[in-house]
Parts: structure tokens; C-alpha cells; sequence
């Protein structure tokens, strides 16, 4: 996999991953934390790739239209 969207701050980068999910949005944060680990090595991937911090991992969900963040 990899990441939908890398945004490059002054402080860090912001991974976005965006889903489809269309469960209700009282299940988005159980739903955000399925994908934590997929986050956490994107994540993982970027620092070592850019010797910089990750300072927020969000899943996006693109059909209901809400962000959770995940670490």
C-alpha cells in the first residue's frame, strides 16, 4: 500500500489515508484504529526515508466526509 497524501509542514510531515467505509460515523474511531498499523508504517517509512518527524496520521473518510486521527 502506501500512503494517499503526504503533506510536508515546517514541523513535520501529516500522512492522510483516505477510506470508503460507509459504517456509521459512531464506528469511524474503531474503524480509524484497524488501520493504525498501516498508518504506523507508513509512517516509519517516511521518517527513515526523510530523517524527519511525522507529526499526525489521519484516516479520511472520503464518503462520509470526517477525519480521526490515529497516532
Amino acid at each position: 500500500g502506501w500512503a494517499d497524501l503526504l503533506l510536508e509542514t515546517r514541523d513535520g510531515f501529516v500522512l492522510v489515508d483516505h477510506k470508503t467505509s460507509t459504517g456509521p460515523e459512531a464506528a469511524w474511531g474503531d474503524i480509524a484504529l484497524s488501520y493504525s498499523g498501516q498508518l504506523a508504517a507508513y509512517a516509519e517509512g517516511v521518517r527513515r526515508a526523510t530523517d524527519r518527524a511525522v507529526i499526525g496520521c489521519w484516516i479520511h473518510f472520503a464518503v462520509g466526509g470526517g477525519l480521526i486521527e490515529v497516532c
